[in-house]
Formats: structure tokens, sequence, C-alpha cells
């Protein structure tokens, strides 16, 4: 009876769980979906994927490098070039510009750090299979990479770089200091003024001139423009002065002495004007004009004698007519009929006069041959 007892009892909790399983409370509500823990397993399968990922694909790149020793690098970069017999030629590895040679086989065992996997399994590599992929790549590559077989590395030492021979002559670059001669200083102010006048800049044209002075007070163009300068400005007594004294440092400048006597006559000073050109160089030249000018102040002054020597002086160098007829006037006037009569048959020999100048001396020697 207690067997039957406890089968029955065993059946009825068995009916009461399917009964559980199979039947829902109308009361009960269904339980939510929980998003959130779908989210996070997705994102935790796709941050799995992607390591392994990132794992396969450095293998892969650490496993297809080629294999360079340091005996290649340093003959690379050293532009070594051996034998056929003792060179080996590999796919050129391009480095960093700045990436630093340093002989492995030369550092202190304290100094050398210990390889990482991938240096271990390129150094691995033997010359039998070296040799094999010498074999196989074509002698038409692009620029191999040599490597010593037999000899040891050189010693590395510093790349000392040299300075281009521009860098180096700017460097020895030295400024000079030019010492100008007051000649040059003078020169160099005249043209600068010179300039300023003619932009209209008066006062700086003046400021230059008399700088020029300064430095070379006997500057025969410097003295003349600031002269003629001045007197342009109506300042005649202040140019007048300046050639005077001018004058002293050289008594006999013709062109300081011209300008003077043009200034004097113009102003109606005429007997100033005759004793600057007191003494005349005969090889200045402006000597033709000296000449004439001082005739003509003489002639105003009453200096007939002078006045035909200086005209007489002028047709003996020059031959022309008019200077024959302006002597022979002077003579004429002076009282010297002789000189004046030989002076009028000069002026008519010469082809330069126009008819009434023939005319007035034709008449003129009636006159003074019938005496």
């Amino acid at each position: 009876m207690s067997v039957i007892n406890r089968m029955l009892r065993d059946l009825d909790k068995r009916q009461q769980h399917q009964n559980q399983q199979t039947y829902t409370p109308a009361a009960v509500a269904p339980q939510p979906i929980h998003w959130a823990w779908i989210v996070g397993i997705l994102l935790l399968s796709l941050a799995v994927i992607i390591g392994a990922l990132n794992l396969w694909w450095m293998y892969g790149t650490s496993s297809s490098e080629p294999v360079t020793t340091p005996e290649q690098t340093l003959a690379t970069s050293e532009g070594v070039s051996l034998p056929p017999a003792q060179q080996v030629i590999e796919p050129v590895v391009s480095k960093p510009k700045s990436t630093a040679i340093v002989d492995v086989k030369r550092l202190p065992d304290s100094q050398q750090e210990p390889q990482s996997e991938s240096q271990a399994e390129r150094q691995s590599v033997s010359q039998p299979e070296l040799a094999a992929i010498n074999e196989e790549q074509p002698q038409s590559s692009a620029e191999p990479a040599v490597t010593a077989a037999e000899e040891p590395p050189a010693p590395v030492t510093p790349a000392v770089r040299k300075k281009p021979a521009q860098e180096q002559s700017v460097s020895s670059f030295s400024v000079e200091r030019v010492q100008l001669s007051p000649q040059q200083l003078a020169d160099t102010n005249l043209a600068k003024a010179r300039e300023a006048l003619q932009k209209g800049e008066q006062i700086r044209g003046q400021e230059l001139l008399e700088k020029a002075l300064i430095v070379k007070p006997d500057h025969v163009q410097v003295r003349s423009e600031l002269a003629a300068y001045w007197y342009g400005k109506g300042l005649t007594s202040r140019a007048t002065t300046l050639l005077h004294q001018g004058l002293e440092l050289k008594p006999q400048e013709a062109e300081w002495q011209l300008l003077l006597a043009r200034i004097y006559e113009r102003i109606g000073r005429i007997e100033q004007a005759y004793k600057v050109l007191a003494v005349i160089s005969p090889q200045a030249p402006e000597h033709r004009e000296l000449l004439q000018l001082r005739a003509a102040a003489a002639t105003q002054l009453g200096y007939f004698n002078e006045a035909a020597a200086d005209y007489t002086a002028l047709a003996a160098e020059f031959n022309e007519g008019r200077w024959w007829l302006a002597a022979a006037v002077a003579y004429d006037d002076g009282g010297n009929l002789d000189a004046a009569v030989r002076s009028y048959r000069q002026a008519l020999q010469q082809n330069d006069l126009g008819q009434d100048a023939r005319l007035y001396i034709e008449q003129r020697l009636a006159v003074l041959e019938g005496f």
C-alpha cells in the first residue's frame, strides 16, 4: 500500500507540474524582453571578431616582411659595391630618413635589446635560402640592396653635413666701409640736387648743393649752379659773393668769370663786369665768349682801343667779317683812322656780311680816304 500511495503521489506531482507549464493564468502579465542584454552580447561578439582579425593581420604582416641584416643596411647606406661573388641581392626595404644606422654586432651585451619574435624569425633564414631567393629574382631589378658576405662591416661614424658653397660664402660675408673722396661726395650730392630741382624740390636741391660745396669748395659746377640758383631767386648779392669767393680760390676760372660778368652786365654794373674779365686765359673753352663780353663792356665804357684790340683778336682767330667790322668801328670811334681803314677793307673781303653792312663800310671808307 505504501508503494502504491507513493506512486500515486508521484503521479499527482507530475500532473501538477505539467499543468503549471502548459497553463498561464490570465492575471499574470507577460515579461518584457531585455534588449540591453541582447545589444551587449552583440557588441561583445563584434569586439571579439575585430580582435581576432587584428591578431591575424599583425601575424601575417610580421611573417611577410623580408629579411634584412644590419650588415645589409650598413652596406646600403654607405654605397659599398662588392664583387659579384660576394653580393647578395634582396628586395630594397625603404626606411624613414631619420632612422639611425647602428652596428648591432659592436654593441656590448648590456646594451643590446632583446630581439622580438619577428626579428628572430628574420635572422633564422639561412644562406641557402637567400641564395635561392637570389636565383629566382631577375638581374634587372631596381637598385638591389648589397651586403658583404665575407668582409666585416666598417665602423659607423657620425655623418658630418657639409655646408654648401653658397652658405659658406654667406657666412664669410663681411661689410667693408668705403671712404669716398670729397670729389666723389660732391658729385653725388650734385647729381641728387639736380634731380631734386627737376622735380621742383627747391629746398632739398639747395641743401644738397650747399652740402656739396662744403666738402669741395673748389668744385666748379657746384658753385656755378648754386650761384645761378641764388640769382634766379633774386638774391643777386648772394650769387655774386659766392662767385667772388670762388675766384679767390681759382682766379682764372673761366666759367666763374663768364657767369659773374654776365650777372653784372644784366644788372647794369658794366665796370665791375669789365674788371672781372681783366685777365682771360687763352686756353679756356670760354675764351671766345669772354673776349666778346669784355669788348662789349669796353665799348660801353668808352675804352675803344681796348675794345678794338679784343675784336681784332676775335677776327684773327675766327676770320669772320662781323669781327673785322666791329674792330673797324672801335678804331674809328677811338680816332685810330689807319687801323680803322685796314679793318674796313678786311671786312669787305669776307662773305658773311649783309648788303647793309657792306654799304655802311663803303660809305665810311669814302669818308676816311677822302681826308
